[in-house]
Formats: C-alpha cells, sequence, structure tokens
C-alpha cells in the first residue's frame, strides 16, 4: 500500500516507503512547526485558542524564571506602602525606633553587598583584561571613559538649561526652609585640592591601605601674630571609604600586564578567575535575600519622613526640576545614545536590567548594585564578559550622570533663592565643576552632597543650604542612582558595538591557541609588544 500523503503521522511498515518531513515554510525560526499551522488529520497540531489552563501555566512558568525580579519589585512596592502607613500611625515620639528596626535587615543586605564589592571589582576588572591583548585594552578604556564624560556632561548641561528655564528658586524667601540641626558638612575645600585629591587618589602609596579609606586635603583656619588669618593645607586619611579609583588604576595596571604575559601570568590568572566565580557564587546567594533588604530599607526610609507635605510644599519646584531632568535623560537622551550606536531595541535592553534598577532604588548605592549589574547585563543583555568586567566596575566610579545633573539644579537653585545672579561664565564654571565632582563622587548613599560644597565654592555661593537639601535627598538619590546603574550597563553595549573587531581577532586568537599555533601566535605578539617598547 502506498502512503498517498507524505505528512501522514501513521508509519506504513508495509510500503516501505520514507515519510519525508514537512517543507521548510511550515517551521518556524526554531525548526518546529509554527502555532498558526492548521490543525492535520492526526491532530498534532493546533491553531486554536489557547485554554485558560494554558495561558496560567504560561505566566506561572514566567514568574517562576523570573521569580527574583518579581520578588523585588513586590518588596519596593510593599516597603512603600508599609513606610507610609507606619509614617501615618506612629506617633513621632516612638517613630526612632520603629526606623531603626525596620531599616535593621535592609542594613544587613547593604553589608552583604559592600563585603563582595573589593574582591568583585579587582577580580573582574584583573579577568577581564587579563583576556583582551594590550592594544585592545586602550580602545575598550578609550571607549568607555570617552562615552562616560559624554554622557555625564550632557547631563550636567541638562541640568542647567532645566533649572534656567524652570526657576524652582525665583520667589522663595529664605525664612521658608527650616534648617536641619545636627548637620555639619566640610566647608574647607576648594576646587584645585577636590581635583588634586582625586588625581592623588588614582596613584595610592599603600594599596592596603586604599582598601580602608583615602586621603584627602583638609584646609584650617590659623591665625598669624599679627592679627590675620591664613588656610593651612594637610593631607589627612579618611577612613571609612574605600579608594576605589585606587583600586581600579592598580587593577587595571596588573591586568594589562598579565595580559601582556600570558605564560608567565598564567598561574596567578587562575587565581583570580577561581576568585571571580566564587565571588559570584557568593553573590548570586546575597540576591536571594535582597527582597527582604529591599523591603524593610524602603519601609525604614518612608517611615521616617516627618512631614511630607511640608516638605513637598517647601521644596516641590526644586524635586519637580531634578526629576524632569533625570526623566528626560533616562528615557530620552540615554535611549537615543545607545540606539545610535547600537541599532538595539533600548526597551527590551531596559526590561532587562529591571532587577538591577530595582536593587539600585532599594539600595541606594551603585556600587552595591554592581553584582546585579553585572549580571543583567552578561545573562541577560548578552554583553561579552571582557567587556561587562571592566565597564561596570570602571563605571560605578566614575560615571555619575544623575549626580552631576542633580548638583547643578542645586547650586542654581541655591543662588535662586539667595537672589544671586550668575553671569553666563559662572554658569559654565558650575557645569564643568559638576561634573568633575560627579567623577569625583563615592558611588554610596548621599555622596553626592559632600561634593556639592565643591561646586558651591567654585561660583562664591553660600554652602548652608545644602542641609536643607537633606530632606529630600533621600528621595531624589534613588532615582539618581537608578540613572547611573542604566547608564553603567548602556556603556557596555556601546563599548561593545564600537571594539566588535577588537573581539573577533581576540576569538581568532583564542581559536588559533587551542589548535596548536599558540607558539607562534605569542612569538608574534611578543615582537609586536617590543616593537612598541622600543
Amino acid at each position: 500500500m502506498i502512503v498517498e500523503n507524505r505528512y501522514s503521522c501513521r508509519d506504513d511498515a508495509e510500503s516501505g516507503e520514507k515519510i519525508s518531513d514537512p517543507p521548510k515554510s511550515h517551521l518556524n525560526g526554531h525548526g518546529d512547526m509554527g502555532t498558526d499551522t492548521k490543525t492535520d488529520r492526526c491532530g498534532l497540531t493546533s491553531g486554536g485558542p489557547r485554554s485558560a489552563g494554558d495561558i496560567l501555566r504560561k505566566i506561572g512558568d514566567k514568574v517562576k524564571n523570573n521569580l527574583l525580579f518579581v520578588l523585588t519589585l513586590a518588596a519596593v512596592f510593599w516597603g512603600l506602602i508599609l513606610g507610609v502607613i507606619i509614617q501615618q500611625c506612629v506617633t513621632p515620639y516612638s517613630t526612632d525606633t520603629v526606623v531603626v528596626l525596620l531599616k535593621f535587615p535592609g542594613e544587613l543586605l547593604l553589608r552583604m553587598l559592600k563585603c563582595v564589592i573589593l574582591p568583585l571589582v579587582v577580580a573582574s576588572v584583573i579577568t577581564g583584561l587579563g583576556a583582551i591583548n594590550a592594544k585592545s585594552c586602550g580602545k575598550i578604556g578609550g571607549v568607555a571613559v570617552t562615552y562616560y564624560i559624554t554622557t555625564t556632561v550632557m547631563a550636567s548641561i541638562l541640568g542647567l538649561v532645566l533649572v534656567s528655564i524652570i526657576k524652582p528658586g525665583s520667589g522663595n524667601e529664605d525664612n521658608t526652609y527650616v534648617e536641619k540641626q545636627g548637620v555639619t558638612l566640610n566647608q574647607n575645600t576648594n576646587t584645585l585640592d577636590t581635583i588634586m585629591d582625586l588625581l592623588r587618589g588614582a596613584f595610592p602609596d599603600n594599596i592596603v591601605q586604599a582598601t580602608f579609606g583615602k586621603h584627602a586635603t583638609e584646609l584650617t583656619n590659623m591665625s598669624r601674630d599679627d592679627g590675620s588669618t591664613y588656610l593651612e593645607r594637610s593631607l589627612e586619611f579618611k577612613s571609612g571609604s574605600m579608594n576605589m579609583i585606587g583600586i581600579i588604576v592598580f587593577s587595571i595596571v596588573v591586568g594589562v600586564i598579565m595580559s601582556l604575559h600570558p605564560e608567565e601570568t598564567a598561574p596567578l590568572m587562575k587565581v583570580v578567575e577561581a576568585i571571580n566565580d566564587l565571588t559570584m557564587r557568593l553573590v548570586t546567594l546575597i540576591l536571594w535575600y535582597s527582597p527582604i533588604g529591599i523591603f524593610f530599607l524602603i519601609a525604614g526610609q518612608f517611615a521616617g519622613v516627618e512631614n511630607f507635605g511640608e516638605m513637598m510644599s517647601q521644596l516641590g519646584m526644586y524635586m519637580v526640576t531634578v526629576l524632569g531632568g533625570i526623566a528626560i535623560h533616562f528615557f530620552i537622551v540615554l535611549p537615543l545614545i545607545f540606539f545610535a550606536f547600537t541599532r538595539r531595541n533600548p526597551v527590551n535592553y531596559y526590561l532587562n536590567m529591571l532587577p538591577a534598577m530595582a536593587t539600585a532604588f532599594g539600595t541606594d548605592s551603585s556600587s552595591a548594585t554592581m553584582p546585579v549589574t553585572m549580571r543583567c547585563v552578561e545573562e541577560n543583555n548578552n554583553i561579552d564578559r571582557r567587556i561587562s568586567r571592566f565597564v561596570i566596575p570602571v563605571g560605578a566610579t566614575i560615571n555619575m550622570d544623575g549626580t552631576a545633573l542633580y548638583e547643578a539644579v542645586a547650586c542654581l537653585f541655591i543662588a535662586q533663592v539667595k537672589g544671586v545672579s550668575l553671569n553666563f561664565g559662572q554658569v559654565v564654571v558650575t557645569g564643568l565643576t559638576a561634573t568633575l565632582a560627579a567623577v569625583g563622587a563615592a558611588g554610596i548613599p548621599s555622596a553626592g552632597l559632600v561634593t556639592m560644597v565643591m561646586v558651591l565654592n567654585a561660583v562664591n555661593l553660600p554652602t548652608d543650604m545644602i542641609s536643607v537639601l537633606l530632606t529630600v535627598d533621600w528621595f531624589l538619590d534613588r532615582f539618581r542612582t537608578i540613572t547611573n546603574v542604566m547608564g553603567d550597563a548602556l556603556g557596555c553595549a556601546i563599548v561593545q558595538e564600537l571594539c566588535t573587531e577588537e573581539l573577533a581577532e581576540m576569538d581568532r586568537e583564542k581559536e588559533m591557541l587551542g589548535n596548536g599555533d599558540g607558539d607562534v601566535l605569542l612569538q608574534g605578539r611578543a615582537d609586536v609588544e617590543i616593537g612598541s617598547t622600543l
């Protein structure tokens, strides 16, 4: 018996004919039958409407595959709700105790994330650059730094334009603002000393000491015998925060040297790679605790707000200006730059970064979010590890788009409140100083307020109103952190797109090494390196 239908589902053993596969036009991109084909007579395919059970099962699979992200978003939402309820219901006298207890689980999360920052940064940068040849290191680093500086300058300019148009400080009197008591900031600083401290920090004299703190210039008012005063400079060691710039520079140098001498440094590279893998496994464990920590961090922060309505009435337009600038930069400027270089859909890229955004909002720290950012760009957005392991740590240190925009807006806002008119040259100085201050700001909560003194001193504005901005900084800083984190993530894709040839060349070199041509390749690389040195 001859089988007439080539697509029959019955196997006719008597005929011995080979039943052919359906034509390619019936297959989708994955090689299986498309869902739009009609049901054949054997009922193998079905294009009919799906049942409610199928839809629920699909939704359940999606939730299961993205469980950590769903839990993180739920933690942000319910933490905000709980914080507002407690703020409205609990008496002011007992609020402090409640806030301390609420924040404690979140404090544990921050301590765990900060604990892995040092091994993660050092191991990531060294392994990332160790797998790249010296020529490619230069281009990748140059593209990354150029992107970071460009976006930071653009954010600063955007902030200056918006605050000049909206004028949030016009019409306000000094007595409408309640000074925040108990806040002390170091006002003995200037632009020159800040820049010198930044460069000095890039070359630490003790790399071990750099993991505990950094040096900063202190200016002290001294009196002479004739009654005149002068400022005495002294270099003081400030403990409590790592000298991240110095650690990254040291790691970059080590990684480049290891890439120049792959054979001699191979044992050390294996050790560093093992440390990197171990750190990422620790990060995975910490991330499963992050929804709990984020929930309590947000709840405690909102519960501690003394009077949200008064805060909005006094600083509402200032908050609108900052948030408006961040929204424009986040939803328009960065996606346009991303699309112009990569021709990829920024919406999908943003959606894949939602876990990192939620973590940034909860922890309020780009450095603490760095492990989640790396995981999202590598696993969700398919960024090459050689790019992400270098670009993300550097970006978390120097890429502060949200901070630059915020400091530019805050500086002109204070000038408007004080009735000080700034000329065009002073506005330009404000933008440049805000950019430099943002680069020098640490990736920790409210670090921009510390560098704000430098921006105000650059144009001779009073620094006493910085304490007023503290009342809303905790809220604005979370959106600045999200912008900084997304800037780092988008930078990875742009750097990867512009360095495609270098990555392909490194892949070819690796393939040659795997095929037994490593001696010839290494000799060629050595000749090039010796020639470039001479």
